[in-house]
């Protein structure tokens, strides 16, 4: 990032540019003291863009959120305010960005420009200890109108694409509020793909999820985290092992495309607790799955606690989990090939292949063995 502004600035230094993001939100101040930006702004960027694009020459320091750059000096407005009425947000100007290709979901075949993300809401409701979004949400959580969602997929729909990845923090709480918005979705007949990147186990329901896949969704991702009951209490999950077991159950008997993450090196988690996750993660019907080892986030409570006791220095936005800061019983380097033991454990398995195979016969779709054959697993 700061080699591109740096080179903006080169082509014309008078180009006003503005940061944003979790990095900027967190560490406004020393994000314009390493970046040659003119303005930053902390949290939700809509209003306060919208108030900077009309005052982009004069001083700023009455716009809440908004940090400014005054003789190499970063300047502060108002604390930033969360934005409580999404529904009164335009929808994304989408027709801008059509002849662009951002990726791919499952499909390597998918065309540019039919592909496209959506978000219902902003923040979380839950405060896993490994987990900024609270933070970076300000703590709130704020959802938008079923009218206001079920309009943006008829937008979504109108403009020709085909796919949407649902990308809300976390996607559907509560679980009432899902029922109505699949039940509207289906009254609108759209002929999409979604794609839900971020459930919770808790949240599994077999109607709810009949509802889901008749509106079209086909995959759906779990943040499982572990396999073991203490480390999930540890990580403040407010989920049980017996949740994940009926969650990728359920999901998996839906015809869904199923899709765990796992996190590795909480602070007393054992080798012996990493591999019944690993078991764990084998013995359910997941298409895919990752294990990470644990990332200490800025804003989350784990970091906020690391830096208290000296182990984390209070810049530092991501730090991995090491023995030798005391943030694990394990180094960096034995942690990933823990990670990765546990990857090739689940993958290079005849069961698993076998499974793979069937899945693909009885959702007579093989998109996601294609993208699965064409990616590294390593």
């Amino acid at each position: 990032m700061k080699q591109l502004v740096k080179s903006l600035k080169d082509i014309d230094a008078s180009l006003p540019i503005v940061l944003g993001g979790p990095h900027a939100t967190l560490f406004p101040a020393e994000t314009l003291a390493a970046i040659p930006a003119d303005y930053l702004v902390q949290g939700d960027g809509e209003q306060a863009l919208s108030h900077l694009r009309k005052h982009i020459n004069e001083t700023i320091d009455t716009i809440p959120g908004v940090w400014t750059r005054i003789s190499d000096t970063a300047r502060s407005g108002p604390p930033a305010e969360p934005i409580t009425d999404l529904d009164a947000l335009p929808f994304p100007a989408r027709h801008l960005v059509r002849s662009y290709h951002y990726g791919y979901t499952y499909d390597p075949r998918l065309k540019s420009g039919e592909f496209t993300s959506i978000i219902t809401s902003r923040g979380c409701p839950f405060a896993c200890r490994f987990c900024s979004r609270s933070s970076l949400g300000a703590h709130r959580y704020r959802t938008r109108s079923i009218t206001s969602i079920v309009q943006e997929f008829c937008e979504i729909a109108s403009q020709g694409y085909r796919t949407v990845a649902i990308m809300d923090d976390c996607f559907p709480p509560p679980k009432e509020r899902a029922h109505t918005l699949f039940d509207a979705l289906l009254k609108e007949h759209l002929d999409l793909r979604l794609y839900v990147t971020a459930a919770r186990v808790d949240f599994a329901d077999a109607a709810l999820y009949a509802k889901m896949k008749q509106a079209g969704v086909v995959s759906v991702q779990f943040g499982c985290e572990s396999g073991c009951q203490s480390t999930l209490d540890y990580y403040r999950k407010r989920t049980t092992v017996d949740q994940i077991r009926e969650a990728v159950r359920l999901s998996n008997d839906s015809g869904f495309v199923t899709i765990g993450s796992f996190i590795f090196g909480a602070p007393g988690e054992t080798r012996q607790q990493m591999k019944q996750t690993a078991r764990f993660a084998r013995s359910l019907p997941f298409d895919s799955v990752s294990f990470l080892p644990l990332r200490y986030m800025a804003g989350s409570e784990l970091w906020a606690r690391a830096r208290d006791e000296g182990k984390i220095a209070a810049d530092e936005y991501i730090v991995l989990a090491d023995a030798a800061r005391g943030l694990s019983q394990y180094p960096v380097a034995e942690l990933m090939r823990i990670c990765q033991s546990a990857q090739w454990s689940f993958y290079l398995r005849p069961r698993y292949a076998l499974g793979m195979l069937a899945r693909v016969l009885r959702r007579n779709d093989a998109s996601f063995l294609r993208s699965f054959l064409a990616s590294p697993r390593g």
